[in-house]
């Protein structure tokens, strides 16, 4: 952090002014995405999100928590998870995610800050499925939008061949418009050390236009939507 600031300074003296900190967000006259999908019942937008992930090749379980047990079991069986990374959250741990995972002799690491980075990357490359609780969900495009710090490591989500994503559909916005407000009204508690975007499986069309799934990422995900 010395280092940083040293170097911050230089540059600030070099350019012949004081070093600046904090940013003022500009104010527009006019919005006019602001009111889109206003429309739209809160209904009709878990709707459309559902639909759109399922357009990305991705399966949705829309269940009440009570129903969340039975649906694992059967990610668990559908995917042949035999290792598993998942976040250490509070939300993953009420619906009782370890110990599933014990009672089934399931192999598996909670992301932990205390545990070394190598044995966390390592172990997210290699397991089957990675686990996270996202913090909103995009209606307009089918996207999950993931908080990264701490306990809630990025490769959970990027590494594992396959990736189960929980989120509540009483965090499921319009669009992007509606998320970045949110994000900008967490601004003066903090910000995560990093906030993903994610629209259904890894994608590339890269090589010859030819559109092939998992080749930087999770090649399958499964959405559950909490009542």
């Amino acid at each position: 952090m010395v280092q940083q600031e040293a170097f911050l300074n230089k540059l600030a003296k070099k350019l012949g002014r004081e070093r600046k900190s904090g940013v003022t967000p500009p104010h527009w006259e006019s919005q006019p995405y602001s009111g889109m999908y206003e429309d739209k019942t809160k209904e009709e937008l878990i709707q459309l999100f559902i639909q759109n992930l399922n357009t990305l090749n991705t399966e949705v379980d829309r269940v009440n928590r009570e129903e969340f047990g039975a649906v694992l079991e059967r990610v668990i069986q559908k995917f042949n998870v035999k290792s598993s990374v998942l976040w250490d959250d509070e939300r993953l741990h009420g619906l009782q995610i370890p110990s599933t995972f014990n009672s089934k002799g399931i192999e598996h690491l909670v992301w932990n800050s205390s545990t070394s980075e190598a044995i966390l990357r390592e172990t997210a490359a290699r397991v089957d499925l990675g686990v996270t609780y996202a913090d909103m969900g995009l209606a307009e495009t089918g996207s999950v939008v993931l908080f990264n710090g701490g306990g809630k490591g990025r490769p959970v989500s990027l590494l594992p061949p396959v990736y189960l994503c929980i989120l509540s559909e009483d965090s499921i916005v319009p669009r992007l418009t509606q998320a970045m407000k949110r994000i900008q009204q967490q601004m003066p508690q903090g910000l995560p050390a990093c906030i993903n975007f994610i629209t259904g499986p890894s994608r590339t069309g890269d090589i010859e236009m030819d559109l092939a799934l998992g080749v930087h990422g999770p090649g399958k995900v499964h959405v559950v939507l909490l009542k």
